[in-house]
């Protein structure tokens, strides 16, 4: 079982790593005001989810007690000021994970070594609130990676989380009741349940 989910692991980072070079050809270092990538939203959905998979693999399995949840969806890149109907949209998925009570109090311990094992592939690493959410980004990835933890109760360990959320590039859309999101977050919401 082990091997079959490190052959799975392997195969997830190869074609990350594929689809990802892909996107940044098409996304540009900087593109500017008004322009995105010639993606449709779909063509983001996979590597979101292969990236937020890739950083789960990185926690490590004894310290894993469940999947709390997942969640793949589509969210506005703008205000709804600027952007009314939401048509610049990214794909978001994320899992949020349960962590052992052994490891509970070093949570953010097994999350700064998880942030540490991209930055030394070359990503950038911010954080907000005193370390609890850190961001990941990389000049050569439109995607990114978020970071925030639950902590555990300090006398039993119980209670401590890791949530990981990997977003893709924003593309344009027909907006967020459009046929393509709808289809795409039902056929998610499908492949979750």
């Amino acid at each position: 079982m082990a091997t079959t989910n490190r052959t799975r692991v392997v195969a997830g980072v190869i074609a990350v790593t594929a689809a990802l070079v892909s996107l940044t050809a098409c996304a540009g270092a900087e593109a500017p005001a008004g322009k995105y990538p010639d993606l449709t939203l779909g063509e983001t959905k996979s590597p979101a989810q292969l990236l937020r998979n890739e950083a789960a693999s990185r926690i490590p399995e004894d310290a894993i007690v469940e999947i709390v949840h997942s969640q793949d969806v589509s969210t506005n890149c703008m205000t709804e000021e600027t952007d009314p109907k939401g048509l610049i949209r990214s794909w978001d998925s994320s899992v949020r994970i349960k962590i052992d009570a052994a490891n509970g109090a070093n949570v953010q311990g097994i999350v700064d070594d998880l942030a540490q094992s991209f930055v030394d592939q070359g990503w950038e690493k911010s954080t907000f609130g005193v370390a609890s959410i850190i961001d990941l980004s990389s000049p050569s990835s439109p995607g990114s990676i978020h970071i925030s933890t639950a902590k555990a109760d300090p006398e039993t360990g119980e209670g401590a989380q890791i949530q990981l959320t990997a977003s893709g590039p924003c593309v344009e859309t027909d907006g967020a009741e459009s046929d393509e999101v709808l289809n795409l977050e039902k056929r998610a919401a499908d492949e979750e349940g």
